[in-house]
């Protein structure tokens, strides 16, 4: 008999959930979709798109933590402008030149 507590799910992405008796702790499983982590298993190729290189995650953290991730989500620009999801920015290739580009004499003497 399973002690999981599901609070979300999506079958083909992940599974947010509580254990019966540990209120100190939210659980958050990460199967297949869109995402990657620094620590990958040995073997597995997360950037090719195939069945069975798709990696899966298992977090536990403080509930207190998890409030604060989905409080700051919530207050963000992003998270009240679902539009901007997946959008490619245009990124100004003179603008970002100018931004490295070394100070020119006259505005160091200014």
């Amino acid at each position: 008999m399973s002690t999981r507590c599901t609070i979300s799910y999506d079958a083909n992405d992940y599974h947010l959930y509580e254990e019966c008796f540990d209120s100190d702790n939210v659980y958050l499983s990460l199967d297949g979709g869109d995402w990657a982590a620094s620590l990958a298993s040995a073997n597995v190729d997360w950037r090719k798109d195939e069945p069975e290189n798709r990696p899966a995650l298992s977090i536990r953290m403080d509930v207190k933590l998890w409030r604060k991730i989905v409080e700051g989500w919530l207050a963000s620009d992003w998270a009240a402008h679902p539009e901007r999801d997946h959008i490619k920015k245009e990124v100004d290739i003179e603008w970002l030149n100018s931004l490295f580009a070394a100070p020119k004499k006259e505005e160091i003497n200014e």
